[in-house]
């Protein structure tokens, strides 16, 4: 028997998994849209984490919801719906699908530290989210490089409230005796005592040890779980401004100061940092994905490399996920191999393929249905046999025309290649049984159809 969420949503993608949720990529089958749907984590329901009652984990569900219902910044995605009554194993969040990097992935991408600017650009924008978020009153309480998302354009949003909690008012305590909320690597020195109530500073200082380990690679204190709480509450932090000497004095000392042991010490509120920050931050060049000297950036390759060059950087980028980088690089490179005098169409479509494959995975959905069409296509009407090539970008097609509910066209095209990618690729290849899922998705569609018309004829799907 299907649940409420199957029903409505059909769910695709893991993004995330935590300790209390579960955060998919969906689509909505009533409105026709990509979301992202949160659920808690069922190894929580089965005792496999802690001693939590689901009773306990689904009031903390229900206050995120709560939370969330009550933001309405840029920098934080936007509730849309949710479902909090019921088994625990039922409820979920629908949230608004913003594509990006998690800080974590992108500090990764750089060796572990961001350039200046970027760092910078990073601080501020979270400082102008916290203040908002303050204001209401509540506090997030879990800061850290994977709760940060970070756009193709460097736009910054703060992600789960799931442990966040309102400040300056009376609301049902939803933590236990002795359990720390946060991350230890990032948590202000106070909140390892019991009994203390939520603040603002708590996150000025974690906002300041991420923006430590942005600027310098490293966090404040390291070690096992117990170094760093005695480190937080005890030692000082190596000064940034010696770690990072081309770092503006007055910024420098900003970042100690909200990494200050004292609540008093730290500054006034997330306003006054992010008002510091702005005046001395550049804005971000291009994106970087890499530092060494007389390297391009990544947005586009230097046009007086040779072509091999280029095409290896597009492939590196494409490769490693930075799509957003790689598919201007790919639309510049099938434009010049196209060319008369250039004599390569089999490189040419597969720089549109890739080009297309960038467009969807970076969530612009027309245009990759759009640049797919067009490529089956050019493809199909070619002399000389397309192969492979043809059969990759008519799965995707048909994935797309599925995605966008044109489901007798996915139907026809899925249909078309089913056969030949088993013959070409293997019955258990991933592009087979990719397509093999979505026939089956498909078929159980128009079956279902067919029921509810009780016709017994055939029914389009």
């Amino acid at each position: 028997m299907q649940t409420i969420l199957q029903d409505r949503f059909e769910l695709r993608t893991l993004l995330g998994r935590g300790s209390m949720g579960l955060v998919w990529q969906a689509w909505d089958l009533q409105l026709k849209r990509a979301v992202a749907i949160k659920i808690i984590n069922p190894e929580r329901l089965a005792g496999g984490v802690d001693d939590m009652k689901p009773q306990d984990i689904q009031a903390r569900f229900v206050r995120e919801a709560e939370v969330g219902a009550r933001l309405h910044h840029a920098g934080i995605p936007t509730l849309y719906d949710a479902l909090l009554s019921g088994s625990p194993k039922d409820l979920y969040m629908v949230w608004e699908l913003v594509l990006g990097d998690t800080l974590h992935h992108k500090l990764d991408r750089h060796s572990g530290r961001l350039p200046l600017a970027e760092a910078l650009n990073v601080t501020a924008q979270l400082a102008d989210i916290l203040a908002y978020v303050h204001e209401i009153p509540i506090v997030h309480r879990d800061l850290k490089p994977s709760n940060i998302l970070i756009t193709e354009d460097w736009q910054v949003r703060l992600l789960d409230f799931g442990v966040a909690a309102r400040f300056g008012a009376d609301h049902p305590r939803l933590t236990r005796a002795g359990e720390l909320m946060g991350t230890v690597a990032y948590m202000a020195p106070e909140l390892f005592q019991e009994h203390v109530k939520a603040a603002p500073q708590g996150d000025l200082y974690s906002l300041g040890c991420m923006t430590y380990e942005m600027l310098t690679g490293q966090l404040p204190f390291t070690g096992d779980a117990v170094a760093m709480m005695y480190g937080h509450r005890n030692a000082e932090p190596a000064a940034i401004h010696d770690l990072c000497p081309d770092l503006p004095s007055p910024v420098a000392n900003l970042i100690m100061r909200m990494l200050a042991k004292n609540i008093a010490d730290r500054p006034e509120s997330a306003r006054s940092i992010a008002d510091e920050l702005f005046a001395y931050r550049a804005a971000p060049a291009q994106p970087i994905e890499t530092t060494a000297p007389g390297t391009p950036t990544a947005g586009a390759a230097a046009p007086s490399q040779p072509l091999n060059i280029r095409l290896i950087h597009a492939l590196v980028l494409f490769d490693d996920g930075n799509y957003g980088q790689a598919r201007p690089l790919y639309l510049q490179l099938s434009a010049e191999l196209e060319q008369p005098d250039a004599q390569q169409p089999d490189e040419a479509a597969d720089c549109r393929a890739k080009a297309a494959y960038c467009a969807m995975r970076l969530g612009n959905i027309t245009q990759a249905l759009t640049e797919y069409e067009a490529l089956a296509t050019h493809l199909q009407q070619r002399e000389a046999p397309a192969g492979d090539l043809l059969l990759d970008v008519r799965l995707n097609l048909g994935l797309l025309q599925e995605q966008t509910d044109q489901l007798q066209a996915a139907v026809e095209t899925l249909s078309d290649i089913y056969k030949r990618l088993g013959a070409s690729k293997g019955s258990n290849a991933p592009e087979t049984a990719e397509a093999r899922a979505a026939l089956n998705r498909l078929l159980m569609k128009a079956s279902s159809a067919a029921k509810e018309s009780n016709t017994g004829s055939h029914v389009d799907v």
